[in-house]
Order: structure tokens, then C-alpha cells, then sequence
């Protein structure tokens, strides 16, 4: 594949100038060792072996990308689908297990309820008190890779070594894998499977060794397997029995999900995954695919939506595109009413009929051309493709994914077991079976059970001595948690959980939810985290038959959508061109003289010609990862590309263009409740302005009723004049006492 090969190119060639830049700091930074080292380390210098290693340190050194997940989809698997992954060479080194990223654990009443004993932190892989953690080696041509990590098989037994090419199917026949849950639930029983049929595959040439435990990593949807049925030449390897009675496996199979192990091959570094797919008889088959294929493809489908422009458009049949004929109460289109609109009635081929909304057949032919249609629905699968034959009997309109979630739906919403005393086993309530396979039911089942026992109220009263704490937190947890929705656009689109990584270490797009969009009536049948990605329509009110418009605003908002995505998209590329040649560095060859088997790497990625030379016609070219230019400063500082993002700038616009372009007047009440507001508030005004006049007068009044007040005051104001106290002391002062006069003496 060129995808492929172009990975591998700039790998090696990354490789060398990791080896150059780590050559230079080491002799920057290292100081001459003195010469009185053994004669074992030699005095001429580092020898040949020792500088691969250091190139091989240096590479692993420096961050490399792996498949990115992003975090609105809930930390969907990431092991296992990626790419380039590094391995330390040490064969003593602890690998801790890293903490699962897989979905919550569905439980059979739709509650993303963990299974016991497992966390969503890094403690989840350490082992409790007593048990031993064993160290699972990373170097798969020194030991076998996958050791259970639960202290109780210490000692792996040899492989068994198998080929499909020369060996004989019977020396596979005894192969019994113990599949070990501790990644995702840490302490959950293991389960054993048995080989019932090994299929002669004689173009698989490998050695494989397969061994006797192996660790489950993750949970894959169900597009993973749709993208392996892509490949005419896959068939499948291995049919293993089923793990009757093991809650894991049968939550795998409701939700029509898969999982896988890594294969280890003899003498080969080419990562082999065998896919575990459960099947409606209950049996796994198993199918041996390589990771790099794998990923490739999945990366393609992006790829080639965005080379032919066109984004992934999922479209919900009932109640969107059609709905179903008959005389029951909701969601179905009356017989009379059906017969009002006869151009518009098709008829399926096990006999029932359904109409379709207005223009929908025209509204496909515009879509086809911009968006690559897949359909989905709650009926089962041949209702699908039923409604989706007479939709497009040319089939060049729907040329996506024809989508039933029916096998979810009712995993999820089926009866759960009802709670009994220990020694009687638990009982399924009954679920009803009057709903057509056809027929959407939103919201969960309703179901009621008749209760002898509680006096006809269908509940039946358990003893909570006899519960344990942990069953009661349980029951508690699943009764406060809502149903998981039965649709999932990781079910639809692989790229959506898992994007190839480019090899120059720049972001890429279309990871994450950014580019489906959905149509459908209701957004609970969708995760939460895919709510932003539906556009809601509704049925028509004042339309005498059910119909939806999906012209005009429909085919403008999904047009609009599509012209602004692809005009950021052109531009984003553009300045990721612009990058990646500010951080592309020519190599000449004649710096790979001293790398022992770098010139046969190159060799064998095909590196040479023009394309991969930016001196000359022989050079060699390589990513600098730790450059920062301004291209690439530019591009890191742009947004991804998102459909979703677009159809949210246009909300917003719409909205704004809405209130700057109409206007109405408001309610009589409103503006009776504005007019009585101002009024009391004039009221508030006068009064506070004659309680401030009042305040005036009484400051004036007490100095027009003392005048003499004031002037005395004002005399006191003047200068060179003495009060009037001391005005009589000087008076006293200055008068002249008078003179006693004698009297007369008497005789």
C-alpha cells in the first residue's frame, strides 16, 4: 500500500536523524571517560553495534504518535490499533498494565455500571495484598508477550507451533486459550476456549506460536468487523467454542461487538491480531488479520471521503424517510390516509407498505452527490434493506452502511432478571411482543409483572438481611441510571474510534465525531456525546398525511455545512503542506556509511526518486520533529476542520441574521406590566423630590425667625470689635468708683 510504505519510509529516515542528533549531544554532554577501563570496552571508541543501539535509544526517545482517541467518545480502545509502537528492549523491565480503555461495561439493563472489582483509575492493575505482579515482557523474540498477570501461572507452558501452510489442522486442534479479563476488569474470572474446527488457510505462511493465556485488551464495535468483512479474502481461521455463563462475553455478544489478542509469528516483526467475533449460534470465530492492514484500511475510509469531498451522512428511516402503514394507534400512517397519497406509497417485499415522506427520492439524488449516505433504523435487518431497496432500487444513492440497531435495542431494553431470595434462581419478567420488527418505540419497554405475593402490585419485597452491601449499592446504581442508547456512530464508522497517525508527528483530521452528521426525529436513541452531531426534523403539523420537509431548510443547512467544511479543509491543508516542508530536512546518503543496515531500510521502503528529495535527485529526506518554525507554529495554531463546528458557526448565524431581520411587537401584558413599572416609578420620583423640598424649607425656616441671632453673630464675624462681655468689662473697668465721704462724729 502506499499509505503503508510512505510510513515505513519516513520512519526510517526519522530514525536516522534521531541517530545524528543523539551522536551530537552525546559528545556534547559526555565527558571523556578515563583510560583505565578493561580492555572489554575498548580504546578505539564506540564500535558499530554500540551506535545502532544509541540511534535505536534515541528514536524510541523521542515521543512517537499513536492512534488518538478523542475524549467526548469515551475512551474507546486504543491498544491494540496502534501504530509504530515502541518496545523497551530491557527484558527486566516492569511494564505496569496500563489502565483499560475500553467503554463502560454494559450491563444487560443498558447501565455503564463497571464489573466488580474493576476502577477507572491506574489502581485497577495492581494486584491486591498476597498476589504477586508478574512482569510481562515487551521483547516478542524473548519470551512469549502475553503472561497472565494475576499471579496464578507463574510458568508459561511452550506454544504450540503452527503453520497453516505446512503444518497439519490437527496440531492446532489442541489449542485452549485462557482468555484473561484483567485489563478491562481486574479479578474477573478467566475464560477457556476450546478449538472446535482450525480452517485451512494456505496462504497464511507464518509460524505462529499460539499460547496457552493471552490478556483481552479492549472491546471493539461492531464497524471493526464490518471493515474486516470488506476484505473478499479474509475467512476465518478458527472456530472456538463459547464461554457459556460469562457475563463479559455475553454483554459482547448483545451488543454485537468483538474483541481481539496479539499472535505472535516466528522469526518476524509483522504484529498479527486474531479477531473474536461471537456468532448467532453461539460460537467465536476468530480471524488472523495483520495490525498494519487493519489500521490502513480504516484510515482509508476517511481518506478517500475526503478525496472525493464528501462527508459520512447517517439518515434515519422511520418517522425521517418513511413510516409504516397500518391501523394501529401511534407511529404508523393510517390505511385511509395512505390512500390520499398514492404516488407516495411503496410496497416491501414481505408485503408490508410504507410511505414516504415528500421529495425524498429527490432529496437523495441532491445528497448522494455531496455526502456518502448510510441509513439506520430499530428495525431488524431485513427491514433495512427492504426499505432501502425501494429508497434506491439503482442502489447508486445509498452507497453507506445499511444500519439496524434492533439486536442492541433490545439487549438493552429487554427484561431484566428479577430479584428472588438465594435459593430459587432469578425469573425474566416478561416483555412484550406486539411491536412490529419495522415499528420504532422510543424510550424503554414499559413492563409490568403481576405479583401474587405484594398484592397485585408486581413487586416483589426480598428480605435485605439476605442481600449483601455490594448487591444492594448495585441494584441502586442500575435502578438510578437511564438505558444506554441502542445507536452509535462507532458501530457506523471505524475512523470515529481509531485514526492511523501520520508519521511526521502533525495532528490529523477526522478523529473523534468531528465529521459524521446525522438526520433523525429523536436524539435519546444517540449517546450524549453525538447529540451535537444530529439535526432534529419534525413532522409537518398542518399536513393532512405525515410527511417531513426536507426542502428547503434541510438541503441548505446540510449545504451550507458542506461548502464552509471543505473551504476550512483546503486551507488547513494547505498550511499543513506548508509545515511539513519547513520540518522536512534533506539527508544525503552518504551519512548512513556509518548505520549499519540503514541503507538496506531505505532500500526496502523504496525511498529514492524526486518525491522523498529536496537537494537532489539521489538525496534522501527526513522529519525533524523538535523543529518550530512559523509554518508549523501557524498550522498548530489553526482548528481541525469539524462538520460538526461548521453546522454550529451556521446556528449561530442564522440566528443572528433571524433577530436582525424580524421584528414584532410584544404581548398587552408586557406592555401593561413596562407601563405600570414606569408609572410607580414616577410616583418613587415625586415623592423623593417633595421629601428633599421639605428637607429645603425646614434648614431656612429656624433663620428667618431669630434675625437678632444673626447679627450678633455677624458682629462677632467683624474684626477689631469685642464682644458685647467684654465691651462691659472695659466699661467696669474704666468707671470711676466713688469716694466714701466721712460722716459727722457724734458728741
Amino acid at each position: 500500500m502506499d499509505v503503508e510504505s510512505n510510513d515505513r519510509e519516513k520512519t526510517a529516515l526519522s530514525l536516522v536523524v534521531g541517530m545524528k542528533m543523539a551522536m551530537a549531544q552525546n559528545k556534547a554532554a559526555t565527558p571523556k571517560q578515563p583510560s583505565q577501563q578493561g580492555s572489554t570496552d575498548g580504546a578505539s571508541g564506540p564500535t558499530p553495534s554500540s551506535s545502532k543501539k544509541q540511534a535505536k535509544v534515541s528514536a524510541s526517545a523521542r515521543p512517537r504518535p499513536v492512534i488518538a482517541m478523542e475524549a467526548p467518545i469515551g475512551a474507546f480502545p486504543v491498544a491494540g490499533i496502534n501504530v509504530n509502537t515502541e518496545r523497551r528492549e530491557s527484558q527486566a523491565a516492569l511494564e505496569v498494565p496500563p489502565h483499560s480503555p475500553v467503554l463502560a461495561h454494559k450491563q444487560p439493563n443498558g447501565s455503564g455500571i463497571p464489573r466488580s472489582g474493576s476502577s477507572d483509575g491506574p489502581q485497577s492493575s495492581i494486584p491486591p495484598h498476597g498476589q504477586t505482579p508478574v512482569v510481562r515482557p515487551t521483547n516478542r523474540d524473548a519470551m512469549p508477550q502475553h503472561a497472565h498477570t494475576n499471579g496464578q501461572h507463574p510458568q508459561q507452558p511452550e506454544p504450540i507451533r503452527f503453520s497453516f501452510a505446512t503444518h497439519p489442522t490437527s496440531i492446532a486442534a489442541q489449542w485452549r486459550p485462557t482468555l484473561s479479563l484483567d485489563m478491562i476488569s481486574y479479578g474477573s474470572a478467566p475464560a477457556t476456549l476450546r478449538t472446535v474446527e482450525v480452517v485451512s488457510r494456505p496462504d497464511l505462511l507464518p509460524v505462529f506460536h499460539l499460547e496457552s493465556h493471552y490478556m483481552i485488551r479492549a472491546s471493539l464495535p461492531r464497524s471493526f468487523y464490518s471493515v474486516m468483512a470488506s476484505i473478499t479474502t479474509l475467512k476465518h481461521s478458527f472456530v472456538l467454542s463459547y464461554p457459556v455463563g460469562n457475563k463479559w462475553w455475553d454483554d459482547l455478544f448483545g451488543m454485537r461487538k468483538s474483541t481481539y489478542i496479539e499472535l505472535r509469528a516466528e522469526n518476524s516483526s509483522v504484529q498479527w491480531e486474531l479477531h473474536l467475533k461471537p456468532t448467532k449460534d453461539r460460537s467465536i470465530f476468530g480471524y488472523i488479520v495483520k495490525h498494519d492492514d487493519l489500521a490502513n484500511m480504516i484510515n482509508n475510509q476517511k481518506v478517500n471521503l475526503l478525496r472525493t469531498r464528501r462527508l459520512p451522512l447517517v439518515l434515519d428511516l422511520d418517522d425521517t424517510l418513511v413510516r409504516l402503514v397500518g391501523n394501529e394507534r401511534s407511529r404508523y400512517v393510517s390505511e385511509a390516509d395512505a390512500a390520499k397519497v398514492p404516488g407516495r406509497v411503496r410496497r416491501l417485499q414481505d408485503g408490508r407498505q410504507v410511505v414516504f415522506t415528500e421529495h425524498v427520492e429527490e432529496f437523495l439524488e441532491w445528497a448522494s452527490r455531496l455526502f456518502e449516505i448510510s441509513v439506520c433504523s430499530l428495525g431488524d435487518q431485513t427491514y433495512v434493506d427492504q426499505v432501502t431497496e425501494v429508497l434506491d432500487p439503482l442502489k447508486t444513492r445509498i452507497r453507506g452502511t445499511r444500519y439496524s440497531a434492533r439486536q442492541e435495542y433490545d439487549f438493552l431494553n429487554g427484561p431484566a432478571p428479577t430479584p428472588a431470595p438465594t435459593p430459587a434462581p432469578p425469573q425474566a419478567a416478561p416483555s412484550s411482543s406486539a411491536t412490529p420488527s419495522g415499528e420504532v418505540v422510543a424510550g424503554a419497554q414499559q413492563e409490568a409483572s403481576s405479583g401474587s405475593e405484594s398484592g397485585g402490585s408486581g413487586i416483589s419485597y426480598i428480605p435485605v438481611s439476605s442481600l449483601s452491601t455490594a448487591a444492594i449499592t448495585n441494584a441502586v446504581i442500575q435502578a438510578t441510571q437511564p438505558p444506554l442508547p441502542p445507536k452509535d456512530l462507532l458501530s457506523l464508522y471505524a475512523f470515529c474510534a481509531a485514526t492511523k497517525p501520520p508519521s511526521d508527528g502533525l495532528p490529523d483530521i477526522g478523529s473523534g465525531f468531528g465529521l459524521p452528521l446525522i438526520l433523525d426525529d429523536l436524539t435519546q436513541m444517540w449517546p450524549p456525546e453525538q447529540h451535537d452531531n444530529v439535526i432534529v426534523v419534525k413532522e409537518r403539523k398542518d399536513s393532512p398525511v405525515w410527511t417531513v420537509n426536507l426542502f428547503p431548510m434541510v438541503q441548505i443547512v446540510l449545504g451550507v455545512v458542506h461548502q464552509e467544511f471543505f473551504r476550512h479543509y483546503d486551507a488547513w491543508v494547505s498550511a499543513r503542506a506548508a509545515a511539513v516542508a519547513s520540518i522536512t530536512i534533506p539527508v544525503q546518503p552518504s551519512s548512513l556509511a556509518g548505520v549499519e543496515g540503514a541503507e538496506t531500510t531505505n532500500a526496502a521502503n523504496g525511498v529514492n526518486g524526486p518525491h522523498h528529495s529536496s537537494s537532489s535527485n539521489n538525496g534522501f529526506t527526513a522529519i525533524d520533529f523538535t523543529a518550530t518554525t512559523p509554518a508549523k507554529t501557524a498550522f498548530l495554531n489553526m482548528p481541525i476542520p469539524s462538520a460538526i463546528g461548521c453546522y454550529k458557526d451556521w446556528l449561530r448565524g442564522s440566528l443572528r441574521d433571524l433577530i436582525s431581520s424580524h421584528a414584532g411587537l410584544p404581548a398587552p401584558h408586557l406592555t401593561a406590566a413596562v407601563a405600570q413599572q414606569q408609572q410607580m416609578y414616577q410616583q418613587q420620583q415625586h415623592q423623593q423630590q417633595q421629601l428633599q423640598h421639605q428637607q429645603q424649607q425646614q434648614q431656612q425656616h429656624p433663620q428667618q425667625q431669630h434675625p437678632q441671632h444673626q447679627q450678633v453673630h455677624q458682629q462677632v464675624q467683624q474684626p477689631g470689635q469685642h464682644p458685647p462681655y467684654q465691651q462691659l468689662q472695659a466699661q467696669v473697668q474704666v468707671q470711676p468708683q466713688p469716694q466714701p465721704q466721712p460722716q459727722p462724729s457724734q458728741p
